[in-house]
C-alpha cells in the first residue's frame, strides 16, 4: 500500500471517528439537565355530578396556560427520562348545570391551585426530536358555587397520562407539543358529588440551561 493512500485511509478513519463521537455527544447531551417552559393551550373539561345532581353533566372549553419545570437524564444513547412539575397560571371552567329546589338553581365549578407531579420517559427520534410519554399525579382545588347554598371548595387528586414530541429550536431553546388527560377523583360538597375530567392540548416553549 502506498505511503500516500495509506495516510488518506488513515485520516478518514480518524474523521469518521471523531464525527461519529460528535453525534454521539451531540444525542446524549440533547434534552437532558435542567428545563424551565411555558405552555399555553386549550383544555376541553368535563363534571360528572351524582348524589342530588345525578345524571347531569356539564362542559365547558378553557384556554390554560402552565408553567413547568423539569430536568432531563440519559438513560442510554437514544432514551431520556424527564423528573418534573407544573402549575397552572388560570382556574379551569367547568361550565354551569341548572337544577329545580324549590325556585330554578344553578351550580357553576372551577378547579384552580392545579399542579402535577410526572415523570416522561421518551425516546430521541434524531438529535434534534424526541418523543415521549407522561404519567403524573395531579392535585387541584374544586370551587363551587351554588345559587341556592353559596359557595364552597372541595379537594381533587387524580392522574394524568399523555404523549408529545419535542424539538430543538436553537442553542437551549426548546419547543414541544403534548395532549394528556387527566381523570381526578371524586368528592361530595352538599347533597351532590362531582368527577372532574380534563382533556388538553399545550404547546410550549422551554429554555434548557
Amino acid at each position: 500500500m502506498k505511503p500516500a493512500f495509506r495516510s488518506f485511509l488513515t485520516c478518514t478513519t480518524v474523521m469518521l471517528l471523531l464525527g461519529a463521537s460528535a453525534t454521539v455527544q451531540a444525542e446524549e447531551s440533547s434534552f437532558t439537565g435542567a428545563s424551565f417552559a411555558l405552555g399555553l393551550g386549550a383544555a376541553r373539561n368535563r363534571l360528572d355530578y351524582g348524589g342530588f345532581l345525578a345524571g347531569q353533566t356539564s362542559k365547558e372549553t378553557d384556554a390554560v396556560g402552565i408553567l413547568d419545570a423539569s430536568y432531563g437524564f440519559n438513560l442510554a444513547p437514544q432514551w431520556v427520562v424527564a423528573l418534573g412539575a407544573t402549575y397552572d397560571l388560570n382556574k379551569t371552567d367547568f361550565g354551569t348545570v341548572t337544577y329545580v329546589a324549590g325556585v330554578n338553581t344553578s351550580v357553576d365549578v372551577q378547579l384552580k391551585n392545579h399542579f402535577s407531579l410526572y415523570v416522561a420517559p421518551g425516546y430521541r427520534l434524531s438529535p434534534n426530536w424526541l418523543g415521549y410519554a407522561k404519567l403524573g399525579w395531579h392535585h387541584a382545588k374544586g370551587e363551587f358555587n351554588d345559587s341556592q347554598f353559596g359557595r364552597g371548595e372541595t379537594t381533587h387528586n387524580g392522574v394524568g397520562y399523555g404523549l408529545g414530541v419535542s424539538t430543538v429550536l436553537a442553542k437551549q431553546i426548546e419547543a414541544r407539543f403534548e395532549v394528556q388527560h387527566i381523570d381526578f377523583n371524586r368528592k361530595s360538597a352538599n347533597l351532590s358529588d362531582g368527577k372532574p375530567e380534563i382533556n388538553e392540548a399545550v404547546v410550549y416553549l422551554g429554555y434548557r440551561f
